[in-house]
């Protein structure tokens, strides 16, 4: 990597990104991150009117008014990103992200001295390192496949001796190749059930009874913590970046203000988002668990608390999740979770990062005209009425344009705005009189689409080029998109409810690219393979089977109709 000049306003040099690492955030890099020294204490979001520090709304945390300045960046709103805070939980709980994953380790390790069920110098481990490099992943589903059916902790030979087993003399060797330190005792089989573990042995020898037991995250934490750096690596983790404990919630981020503005409602009264909702639930259950430990309170009531914030945590990160019951809004509505937030089509990423918004585009049902040229598309009216292209006056077209402009927004085809050389902007669907306006050369008049104009037209999913190509508008009546036949492979379109897109381009250097570019028949042969993607469909292809078969004969009564569109026949 080379280091090169600071890039804009940053003072860090620039260097090549060589890879991407992922993992899990620590506690350690969660406090280190947070800008709420202490955490987040206060389930309350304000103090007098004001932000109170130390609560969910802590002004150190970023601003979301116009008038507020960030107590952490000094940024205004559109300056200050957002900073998170943390909440220090009293208890561990576990994330309901990797509650599969957790399960999976902990039917990898020992219940008890947390060492790998299988000794790391078992062939079958190396076998498994040496195939999955580069692949983590699969390497924790080799040695899980590998553990599942082991019910005893291999012994070491400390342990060995220790339970009194007899060692063959002069094999001291092989002893110590065996042996990794496990402690051998029987292994409990890993449940779930919702959101808890259980733990369970079934009967080990005929004086012993079933036994099951709750196992706590707390547990599940002191378990993981002991996990050695190179068994974290056999079963799948960088201990640098992702430790097994860190499955296990000890500390909780919170969110910047950004992410969760409160919305301002009549007069002064704020509607706090469902994040926030959501976390002044944890805090308070979080601040009544501490408070009944230190007060000595019976372990019943310390086990709900722990349930609860148990609930709540779960429900932050997913509201439907399956067995449990949904968190609700006052008014009864669902919470909106993180994840909920992220998914879907309406989420995140696909509905805003992914998702294109755009101007001077029309969007209705498509239906078949074979009347159409292939490079032609109907348009109704209504759409063409509506959606405009500025067209800069000259003295070709004044005239043109002047009685364009006198029939006004309201008739068609008419303009809807006049762009003086000076930048004024004149709306002529409130104009009383757009007859006594005059054009001048340089003006630009946004005219009403009409005949000819070149439009893209798409339909979605646009999986190649041909998805988006040039047509020639013809307006229509009627609400529907029409197009010919022929066009329809290289769209995959059909008529059963296909609805399409029209995207007006806005310049005459646009309208030039698109017409020496991107027009259909300049989109009859893909590149892709080399061969037409579109030709004759439907009642044309059987009709041009049947009056070309060989016994079939015209009359030149019927013969002369069709023959006009041929050149030769």
């Amino acid at each position: 990597m080379h280091g090169g000049p600071p890039s804009g306003d940053s003072a860090c040099p620039l260097r090549t990104i060589k890879r991407v690492q992922f993992g899990i955030l620590s506690p350690d890099e969660m406090k280190r991150m947070s800008v709420t020294e202490g955490g987040i204490k206060y389930p309350e979001t304000t103090e007098g009117g004001r932000p109170k520090l130390g609560g969910l709304m802590d002004p150190r945390q970023g601003v979301i008014e116009r008038t507020g300045r960030c107590q952490t960046c000094a940024g205004n709103m559109t300056e200050c990103p957002g900073h998170f805070g943390h909440i220090e939980l009293a208890k561990p709980v576990f994330h309901v992200g990797f509650l599969g994953k957790t399960m999976k380790i902990l039917r990898c390790v020992c219940f008890f001295c947390s060492k790998l069920l299988v000794d790391s110098n078992n062939p079958k481990i190396k076998d498994i390192l040496g195939k999955s490099k580069g692949q983590p992943k699969k390497r924790l589903t080799h040695v899980y496949d590998l553990c599942k059916g082991k019910n005893i902790c291999e012994g070491g030979e400390e342990m060995d001796h220790k339970f009194g087993v007899e060692q063959p003399e002069g094999d001291e060797d092989l002893t110590k190749e065996k042996g990794h330190g496990g402690c051998g005792r029987y292994q409990p089989r890993i449940r779930r059930s919702g959101l808890e573990l259980y733990a369970e042995w079934k009967h080990v020898n005929e004086d012993s009874q079933e036994k099951k037991i709750l196992l706590s995250p707390e547990r599940v934490h002191e378990i993981f913590k002991r996990i050695s750096d190179e068994e974290c690596f056999v079963l799948g983790m960088d201990p640098k970046f992702a430790r097994p404990e860190w499955m296990v919630c000890t500390v909780l981020p919170v969110p910047p203000l950004s992410v969760r503005p409160a919305v301002v409602m009549q007069g002064s009264a704020r509607n706090q988002d469902d994040l926030t909702h959501k976390l002044a639930d944890i805090v308070k259950i979080n601040n009544q668990l501490r408070r009944n430990e230190q007060n000595g309170a019976a372990a019943h009531v310390i086990a709900e608390d722990v349930k609860l914030l148990q609930f709540h945590v779960a429900t932050m990160v997913d509201n439907e999740l399956p067995g449990l019951p949904r968190a609700m809004q006052k008014s009864g509505r669902p919470l909106k979770s993180l994840k909920q937030r992220l998914k879907g089509k309406e989420g995140r990423v696909r509905g805003n990062l992914m998702g294109k918004r755009v101007d001077f585009s029309a969007r209705t049902v498509i239906t078949p005209d074979p009347n159409l040229a292939i490079d032609q598309v109907g348009v109704p009216r209504s759409i063409a009425a509506n959606m405009t292209f500025a067209e800069i006056v000259t003295p070709f077209n004044i005239d043109r344009l002047q009685e364009l402009v006198r029939r006004g927004n309201s008739q068609y085809p008419g303009a809807k705005y006049i762009i003086r050389d000076n930048g004024d902007r004149i709306d002529l669907r409130f104009h009383p009189k757009p007859s006594d306006l005059h054009l001048q050369i340089g003006y630009k008049v946004e005219r009403h689409m009409c005949d000819g104009d070149i439009v893209i037209f798409n339909r979605q999913p646009t999986l190649h080029k041909m998805s988006m190509m040039g047509h020639r508008v013809r307006i229509l009546p009627w609400s529907t998109f029409r197009l010919n036949l022929s066009v329809t492979t290289p769209y995959n379109a059909d008529f059963d409810g296909d609805e399409m897109n029209l995207h007006l381009p806005q310049s005459l250097e646009t309208r030039a690219e698109i017409q020496e570019l991107a027009m259909v028949p300049r989109m009859i042969v893909t590149p892709q393979s080399n061969r037409p993607v579109m030709g004759i469909v439907q009642d044309t292809l059987t009709a041009v089977r049947k009056f070309t078969k060989r016994d079939v004969f015209l009359e030149r009564r019927v013969r002369s109709g069709p023959s006009r569109g041929f050149g030769v026949v």
